[in-house]
C-alpha cells in the first residue's frame, strides 16, 4: 500500500473531506489530493501532521513515505558514535529479541526522568 492510499483510507474512515484534512494540516486540499494520488511527496513534518489529524501511527505513515521522523534524525545527530554501534549490534536480532528490546525500551520511556543537579 502506498502512502497516498493509506491517507485516503484513513481520511475516509474518519469521514474527513480532502479540504477538511487540508485545513487540519495547514495545506491546500489540492495538495492532499495530489498526495493521495501519489503525485507529490510529503515532508516528514507534513506526514506527522497528517498522522496526528487522522489519529494514525506516524511511524507507519513515515515508513510508507520512505521518510525518517525528524526526532529520529535528531537522536542520530546527537549520538553519532552510539547509534551506528547500536544498529550493528542489533542487526542480527531474532524477532523475539526485537520484541524483548521493544518491551524494554517501552519500560524505559515510562520511568520518571532523574532531575539534574543544580537546576
Amino acid at each position: 500500500m502506498s502512502l497516498g492510499d493509506k491517507i485516503k483510507e484513513l481520511r475516509e474512515e474518519k469521514r474527513i473531506s480532502i479540504r477538511g484534512l487540508g485545513r487540519l494540516t495547514e495545506v491546500s486540499g489540492m495538495h492532499i489530493s495530489n498526495l493521495e494520488k501519489n503525485k507529490v511527496n510529503a515532508s516528514p513534518e507534513l506526514v506527522t501532521k497528517i498522522a496526528e489529524a487522522l489519529d494514525a501511527d506516524p511511524d507507519e505513515l513515515l515508513h510508507l513515505a520512505e521518510r525518517v521522523d525528524p526526532e529520529v534524525v535528531d537522536v542520530i545527530q546527537k549520538n553519532p558514535q552510539s547509534v551506528p554501534s547500536f544498529l550493528r549490534a542489533a542487526k542480527n536480532l531474532t524477532p523475539e529479541e526485537w520484541s524483548q528490546m521493544q518491551s524494554y525500551l517501552d519500560q524505559m520511556k515510562k520511568k520518571p526522568k532523574a532531575k539534574k543537579r543544580g537546576k
